[in-house]
């Protein structure tokens, strides 16, 4: 895989438990991915939670797949050839450099 661990339990269909990090909070979850967050120590209400999604399979499936779809709208291989596509081409300053 890629070496994220975020990602690669999203691609796993795996529900996450965030330590809240800093590029974590400024880059990833803006983007709307349902995870159970903790700051630092593990809380009474992250565990509670932890057994909800576990313990109730609808509520898991809904949380993954949500997951799932978050991630290609944001991290799939097209978004990532059209973003190096038009960087590359910005930086040669040529639009139709690459189809």
């Amino acid at each position: 895989m890629f070496g994220n661990a975020f990602l690669e339990a999203i691609y796993f269909k795996k529900p996450i438990l965030v330590n809240t990090y800093s590029i974590y909070s400024i880059d990833i979850k803006p983007k709307g991915f349902k995870v159970i967050e903790i700051d630092g120590y593990v809380t009474g209400s992250a565990v509670s939670k932890a057994r909800t999604i576990l313990g109730d399979r609808k509520i898991y499936k809904e949380m993954v797949e949500h997951n799932f779809r978050t991630a290609k709208e944001y991290y799939s291989y097209a978004i990532l050839e059209r973003k190096l596509s038009t960087l590359i081409s910005n930086r040669m300053g040529c639009r139709s450099c690459i189809s």
